[in-house]
């Protein structure tokens, strides 16, 4: 059964570790056989213009680990062991992914929800993950889940993320507020909108990117709004809300709970969103969260690429021309 993010919202938390962290060594050859031939891989050619040579990046999103151990509370473990029910399959998709991208001597790009809940073990993972990794070029964002002790224990808010923050920074190879990176002569860039808005100084340093005159591809985790995806999730879906971030007033209002119109964000997030269509270096946007696949165009420029969860075995991969 595949479950969109409505559901897995609703689910109670996921394990033990099993996996030691080089190449498939953590899959037996039966298993690393059984997620290739699962692996949904859809593809994509990103034309930014005049490039060093064209090149391939592999874009995932929502894995979801689950790993705790005797160092958590009981009921963290107990949230773990209901959690791998649901993403049992995470680890085994998140190592094909990684050996699909060396087989392409591709980017590795991860958008957010790499971890389900913050643990020892789960940040343990990561490092050692990323400390794999380094053969290749690599940039990651942050999701929501990163930041998350318990599902819907508290409100989702720079002091909730604040009491975790040091400790899954240190997890992670990059800075998970913002981090640029120039591939072949592209510009990736990665930021933060885990709660459906973005920090009050992103668009002086994205103005900053701009300057250097590359093309860009940005990565964050949380899609921003454009009305067909605004209409996707609430009337194919069937979502509550549309889960995206800069939203306009007028369209928050649509929400039938009050408590997600939250997600209208501020004024900072709309200034940079209309700032950010602008943006003729913008070619491509890359995100998650939504579990589930779509793409469509943002700007002029750019298109929005949502690739659903990787614990589903969701993958996307773009030829840059």
């Amino acid at each position: 059964m595949n479950f969109d993010r409505r559901q897995i919202l609703q689910l109670g938390l996921g394990a033990c570790f099993t996996a030691t962290m080089t190449r498939f060594n953590g899959l037996s050859p039966a298993m690393a056989e059984d997620a290739r031939e699962k692996m949904k891989i859809t593809k994509f050619t990103v034309k930014v213009g005049e490039l060093e040579k064209p090149f391939t990046a592999v874009h995932v999103s929502d894995t979801h680990l689950t790993f705790a151990d005797e160092r958590e509370t009981e009921r963290k473990q107990k949230l773990a062991a209901d959690r791998l029910k649901y993403f049992g399959d995470s680890e085994k998709f998140l190592l094909a992914s990684l050996e699909y991208a060396r087989e392409k001597n591709a980017i590795f790009l991860h958008t957010g929800d790499l971890i389900d809940f913050v643990s020892e073990k789960n940040f343990e993972y990561v490092h050692n993950f990323y400390s794999n990794v380094e053969s290749q070029p690599e940039l990651q964002s942050a999701g929501n889940h990163e930041f998350s002790h318990y599902l819907g224990e508290a409100k989702e808010d720079e002091a909730y993320k604040a009491l975790s923050y040091d400790r899954v920074q240190r997890a992670f190879p990059d800075n998970l507020k913002f981090c640029s990176r120039i591939h072949n002569g592209v510009n990736f860039v990665a930021f933060d909108d885990v709660y459906y808005y973005v920090a009050d100084d992103l668009l002086e340093r994205m103005k900053a990117e701009v300057a250097k005159g590359y093309p860009i591809v940005t990565l964050c985790h949380v899609p921003f709004y454009t009305p067909g995806l605004y209409k996707f999730m609430l009337e194919e879906r069937k979502e509550r809300c549309a889960w995206v971030t800069g939203v306009p007033e007028e369209a928050v209002k649509a929400y039938n709970q009050e408590k997600y119109r939250y997600q209208f964000g501020n004024e900072a997030t709309h200034r940079f969103v209309e700032w950010l269509r602008e943006q003729r270096l913008v070619k491509a946007l890359l995100c998650g969260h939504l579990h589930v696949d779509y793409e469509d165009q943002f700007s002029e420029t750019a298109r929005q690429y949502v690739v659903g969860g990787q614990f589903k075995g969701n993958l996307f991969e773009y030829s840059f021309e």
